[in-house]
């Protein structure tokens, strides 16, 4: 047999050229708190708007959160700047950033989700926007309540979030890809994703409350002569009521 040659390659690299890029963010304890306190008010609050009418979930309490309850609570700043550094982020990954270029980005859309017992949202993606994102802030313990002898030793997905990238879904047994990835919410965390990617609410049993805020985005890259890039073609004007609350004004 002819002797094998053994030169190692001059280059080698493994690099994600396909695929949606998610944010993954554990936010400050003082932050997760304050958010706790801005949902706890707008839940208590009868005046509160009910958003569900304009969303999938099949969960009762869907309550609008506008831009001046995140002031309120000191805690605007802080998800903006999370918003926009996944951006930026992205655009390094993908070879759109310039130290000359200009990134913007925008919430136009938030909401609590109070979910409780038997209530889930089916799988769904957003429109109207880039970006969406959810903030965990209550996480019962909801694992093993079900308790069924045929399904002994099986992942327990109660309470979970699944995103839906490809057909393949799990793809078991495959390094290169994965089409499904299920995620089980903790306090604090944050995570970040392309509108259009579609991701279902696992439904859970028994007492507890699974709290988050859900919001989408928009966002735009200009280059130095302030011509489109990427982003949102409608220059990041994309407002829904965020905004501005009923009765007030900007």
């Amino acid at each position: 047999m002819t002797k094998q040659i053994q030169t190692q390659p001059k280059y080698f690299d493994v690099q994600k050229h396909f695929g949606p890029l998610f944010a993954n963010v554990l936010l400050a304890d003082d932050m997760t708190d304050a958010l706790i306190k801005m949902t706890d008010k707008i839940i208590d609050d009868k005046k509160s708007e009910s958003h569900g009418q304009s969303l999938a979930g099949v969960i009762e309490k869907e309550l609008r959160i506008y831009k001046s309850n995140m002031n309120d609570f000191g805690v605007e700043q802080m998800i903006e700047s999370c918003v926009r550094s996944y951006v930026i982020h992205c655009a390094k990954l993908h070879q759109m950033f310039n130290e000359t270029w200009t990134y913007e980005s925008h919430l136009n859309s938030a909401w609590v989700v109070s979910q409780h017992e038997n209530e889930y949202n089916p799988l769904h993606n957003h429109t109207g926007c880039d970006i969406s994102g959810v903030i965990y802030l209550k996480t019962p313990d909801v694992k093993g309540r079900r308790n069924f002898d045929s399904k002994k030793g099986k992942y327990d997905n109660d309470g979970d979030i699944s995103f839906v990238h490809s057909a393949t879904g799990q793809r078991n047994y495959d390094v290169f890809e994965k089409g499904m990835l299920t995620l089980t919410p903790q306090p604090g965390m944050m995570i970040m994703f392309p509108s259009y990617l579609l991701h279902t609410v696992w439904p859970f049993i028994g007492d507890g409350e699974r709290r988050c805020i859900a919001f989408n985005a928009v966002y735009r890259i200009n280059d130095e002569n302030k011509s489109f890039m990427a982003g949102d073609l409608s220059e990041v004007e994309n407002n829904t009521f965020y905004r501005e609350k009923k009765g007030e004004s900007k």
